[in-house]
């Protein structure tokens, strides 16, 4: 643990840059992940009501009648 203090303490801006970039990096990668399920769910969601999941457009098509 005493390295570990150590080692926070001797990292300049350069270092900290890298962090934050690292961070970056996986938050983003959270994020594309969790769009991807909901998106998956959404089209189980369309198929289990029997609509098209690949038609992006029926449902405008539907609001105009």
């Amino acid at each position: 643990m005493d390295n570990l203090v150590r080692f926070v303490e001797a990292m300049d801006t350069l270092g900290w840059v890298a962090v934050m970039v690292v961070g970056g990096l996986i938050v983003e990668g959270v994020v594309k992940v969790k769009r991807m399920q909901i998106k998956h769910t959404e089209r189980m969601a369309k198929i289990q009501h029997g609509v098209d999941p690949g038609d992006e457009v029926e449902a405008y098509k539907k609001d105009e009648v």
